[in-house]
């Protein structure tokens, strides 16, 4: 037995406890996110009522006017700075989408997560990067809105962050690379379930997180899964993927079940980041 153990147990049975009986301290969204969504999810919202929400975060309302000045929504338009033409132009799926980013980084910023800022750097790259490959997987697949696609990835390794920022609590624990990944791996996934849940984020949402490491979800009746997980295993790649491993991705069945093609394949990585830059995704 290592001297990592003892801790190992303490966190796994306390997470146990409080996933059990609903008691997670989970951090909470910002009041103007809160807000936001709660006037997006009504069917006669306005852009007035949304512009008036937003002009509150001036962050948020520079990544608002960021994607909207983008390649992908500017087409034939002129750049403007005016918040109500912006909403107009990117919609209101992409505004939940800029809401979500903006969430991500007060967390990111926040006192409880300094400290552990060297173990939430990959997770805050890895966000932006699948959140970016989920809104081509989904547009290439049509099996989802694209913006949709985009806050799932935005958000599915929120139980990575959490099991993380732990660490200063468990110290013996994380700084054993093996027991780190062995608790994220049994973990993570329930963690992110319970957030996006305590978020009120819609069930697709909560049910793709947790399944999030299977590939054989059937994609009739969820298919925002393996739009997921497809996404998950196409992040990492920096670079096009070559022909050999586009076509052992293309034997995977959720590839599979989505219909990608190696040529799809290679296409979704060469445009990830032109799209993670011109949506101003970063987080890292």
């Amino acid at each position: 037995m290592t001297q990592t153990a003892p801790q190992g147990f303490a966190l796994v049975s306390g997470l146990a406890r409080e996933l059990t009986k609903g008691e997670l301290h989970l951090p909470s969204l910002p009041e103007s996110v809160v807000r936001l969504r709660n006037a997006l999810s009504k069917p006669d919202f306005t852009i007035d009522e949304l512009a008036r929400i937003i002009t509150g975060e001036p962050a948020l309302v520079g990544s608002i006017l960021t994607m909207a000045n983008s390649v992908a929504f500017r087409r034939a338009g002129q750049e403007t700075t005016d918040l109500k033409v912006a909403v107009s132009r990117i919609g209101a799926g992409m505004v939940q989408t800029a809401a979500t980013t903006f969430a991500l980084k007060q967390l990111r910023d926040s006192k409880n997560f300094k400290d552990v800022e060297h173990l939430l750097a990959p997770e805050w790259a890895r966000t932006t990067r699948t959140a970016a490959t989920a809104y081509l997987v989904g547009q290439r697949s049509r099996r989802v809105k694209p913006d949709e696609a985009l806050v799932v990835g935005l958000i599915h390794n929120i139980g990575r962050i959490y099991l993380l920022s732990r660490a200063p609590i468990y110290p013996e624990l994380f700084a054993s690379p093996e027991a780190i990944a062995q608790t994220l791996g049994s973990w993570h996934s329930g963690v992110a379930k319970a957030i996006v849940e305590f978020w009120h984020l819609p069930s697709e949402t909560a049910l793709a997180v947790e399944l999030q490491d299977e590939v054989d979800t059937d994609p009739e009746r969820h298919p925002m899964v393996p739009v997921l997980t497809v996404a998950i295993a196409l992040a990492p790649f920096d670079v096009a993927p070559s022909p050999e491993e586009t076509g052992a991705l293309a034997q995977r069945l959720d590839f599979q079940l989505l219909g990608l093609s190696q040529v799809n394949i290679q296409k979704i990585v060469a445009e990830r980041e032109a799209l993670q830059q011109g949506l101003g995704l970063g987080l890292g």
